[in-house]
């Protein structure tokens, strides 16, 4: 179980594949085991990165507040302590945020960006609807409550209707060695509040695809439509999913991905 000492921080992380460097950035209360349904054909084309962010899984820091421009720090701080010379960058709902920040500002550092399911700033419904989630773990309510309520806003109906999905889903999480404490869930969600990367889109050159599920509740269609629209040299690619194309079409992403990043 590699870990590396970064910016104050150890990182838990793993390497696959070889070939042209890919760093994959999971979202909000996810760690690097959101990659896995792509990861291993990903790698059979890429030598791609998954790690932990600060708040998450097998990586800890001293517990201080996190915001997007520190979580960027750490990628471009892994980048170059991994020898991982101009990856490509594939951000996941609040991994895209921390992506959008590293590509406006280490922009000559990196070769290509991926936006998944991302939003430039977070609406206020969709971060009530977050927190709400929080303040039920934080009083007590039971896992399968939060679970059931979560799965509504971030699966589609294709994922929700196969109750396979939906147990394997609750297994993974329950037997989750590293699940995340209630203290490092709000340091995660503040950066959720926080983040406003709009004015920034602008300083964005490098080639950048933006992957947004049709059905998705939390970072709507006409945010990913934002995104392309001024980030200048970007393109969309909407598919028929909710919030995790990763879980939900599979295949589909690692089309996209494949395709995008050669």
């Amino acid at each position: 179980m590699p870990k590396i000492r970064v910016n104050s921080a150890e990182f838990y992380y793993e390497i696959q594949g070889t070939g042209s460097p890919v760093i994959l950035i999971s979202g909000y209360t996810c760690d690097h085991l959101n990659w896995a349904p792509i990861l291993d054909k990903l790698s059979q084309r890429f030598k791609v990165l998954v790690f932990d962010n600060r708040a998450i899984g097998q990586t800890t820091d001293q517990g201080e507040p996190l915001s997007v421009e520190m979580m960027a720090d750490d990628v471009i701080a892994l980048a170059q302590a991994l020898d991982l010379k101009k990856p490509c960058i594939v951000g996941h709902s609040m991994g895209g945020t921390i992506a959008q920040n590293i590509a406006s500002r280490y922009g000559d550092q990196i070769r290509k960006l991926v936006l998944m399911h991302s939003s430039s700033k977070w609406r206020l419904a969709m971060l009530h609807g977050i927190e709400s989630m929080l303040k039920m773990r934080q009083q007590g309510v039971e896992f399968e409550v939060i679970f059931q309520a979560t799965l509504a806003w971030v699966f589609g109906e294709a994922f929700l209707q196969d109750a396979g999905n939906v147990q394997t889903l609750r297994k993974l999480i329950l037997e989750n060695p590293y699940s995340q404490s209630m203290e490092d869930q709000e340091r995660q969600f503040a950066v959720l509040k926080q983040f406003d990367g709009r004015k920034q889109l602008k300083s964005i050159k490098v080639p950048t695809l933006v992957i947004q599920g049709s059905q998705d509740l939390l970072a709507l269609p006409y945010e990913a439509e934002f995104l392309a629209a001024q980030i200048t040299n970007a393109k969309l690619a909407i598919c028929n999913c909710a919030h995790v194309c990763i879980a939900e079409l599979p295949e589909k992403t690692i089309d996209l991905l494949k395709e995008f990043l050669a």
